[in-house]
């Protein structure tokens, strides 16, 4: 990732933040006990880390774009 991307650290903020459960999601959860409740979160957070593999080679997908555009100039 380029360091424009990373100077103010929102994008290490986000992806810090997307590796926790929300309020929403324990409350969610709240109904469950037990096993159940075991893979309900095991299944939330492979949700959230499918979702943030996705978003950064995306990032990077763009970064490397406009490294190539930069160099064609």
């Amino acid at each position: 990732m380029s360091t424009k991307i990373n100077k103010d650290g929102t994008v290490l903020a986000a992806l810090n933040t997307s590796q926790r459960l929300n309020a929403t999601e324990q409350k969610l959860l709240k109904g469950l006990t037990g096993d159940d409740r075991t893979r309900a979160e095991a299944q939330l957070m492979l949700q959230k880390q499918q979702e943030t593999v996705n978003f950064v080679s995306k990032l990077l997908k763009s970064d490397t774009t406009i490294q190539v555009i930069g160099n064609l100039k």
